[in-house]
């Protein structure tokens, strides 16, 4: 039988390129490394590299050597994981990848809630960009990723438990010269500076769509659509109040600088657009006691969300 570690030396070996910066990853000494080497070939039976002054590069069998071995290393990960589902809510561990924007501000409350219903369970938050996050699961750094739904769930190997959609609405600073504006057009809008996030193609479309059906002529709006890009909520808001700029948001994502007067929202007729978030994991992956705790406490948090949107707001 093939030893697993070999297979890992034999990997790290073809990443870095030589053995002396291969052994020094893997904190091995460089003669040690040799011998590994040298075993799995005697145990193979074949060569499985091809050395050169610069380096090493797998031959044929190497490759397909290196092929089982990446799915070896995926089972293997996935087995440790299900050992530790299987420790249940008290002694398991959840690895949550969040992206910064919306996911950002959902997630806080949730993981506090799960953290104080199962104190013994140790819970991991990996914040990165939205656009990271498939390709961190498939790595098996996180076990569910939250975050805008629109890009995710177009990817056949993922699951997803999205939440309600949140309908958008218009934020700017208090003070704002439209503010003051008895009645605002969506064509008024895009007379200021535009800040959010980085918007897939589908959302960029989308926002041209919503300006050249309120009539604005091409020319008038930003090369890029967006005059600031900021994948930080909370850097997003500050920037708000601290220019003329407009964002368009969930309300729950601002709620803390409207209440405080900070910010203010435009109340423009016609404005339907919504934006959906929600929980997503490996297809086929068991999402375990944790993670179903975990997308419970989603669900109801966002159920809360959806009925304070909902109540009358009162003006700033």
């Amino acid at each position: 039988m093939i030893d697993l570690k070999r297979l890992r030396h034999l990997t790290a070996l073809v990443q870095h390129g030589n053995f002396h910066r291969a052994a020094e990853a893997l904190h091995l000494t460089q003669p040690a490394l040799t011998r590994s080497i040298q075993a799995l070939e005697a145990h193979v039976g074949a060569p499985l590299l091809t050395r050169h002054r610069t380096g090493v590069e797998p031959t044929e069998l190497g490759r397909l050597l290196l092929r089982h071995a990446g799915a070896l290393e995926g089972q293997v990960r996935d087995l440790d994981r299900e050992l530790r589902l299987a420790k249940g809510l008290d002694l398991g561990e959840l690895r949550v990848g969040v992206g910064p924007w919306g996911g950002s501000v959902l997630v806080g409350p949730v993981v506090g809630r799960l953290n104080a219903l199962h104190p013994g369970l140790q819970l991991k938050l990996v914040l990165a960009p939205w656009q990271e996050l498939p390709e961190r699961a498939r790595a098996r750094e996180v076990d569910v990723v939250l975050g805008e739904l629109r890009e995710i769930e177009q990817l056949p190997d993922f699951e997803c438990a999205p939440l309600s959609p949140h309908q958008v609405c218009v934020v700017a600073r208090a003070g704002h010269p439209l503010t003051r504006q008895p009645s605002l057009r969506t064509a008024d809008l895009f007379d200021w500076p535009l800040a959010g996030p980085n918007l897939p193609e589908t959302a960029l479309q989308a926002l041209a769509a919503l300006a050249a059906a309120a009539g604005v002529p091409p020319e008038r709006l930003h090369p890029g659509l967006l005059g600031v890009t900021c994948d930080s909520s909370g850097i997003l808001s500050q920037v708000l109040q601290e220019s003329d700029a407009l964002s368009f948001m969930p309300r729950f994502m601002a709620e803390d600088d409207l209440s405080s007067g900070r910010l203010a929202t435009l109340a423009v007729p016609g404005l339907t657009q919504s934006v959906r978030f929600g929980a997503a994991w490996l297809r086929g992956r068991t999402l375990g006691g944790a993670g179903e705790k975990f997308v419970a406490l989603l669900h109801a948090h966002d159920a809360a969300l959806r009925a304070a949107s909902s109540a009358p707001q009162s003006s700033p």
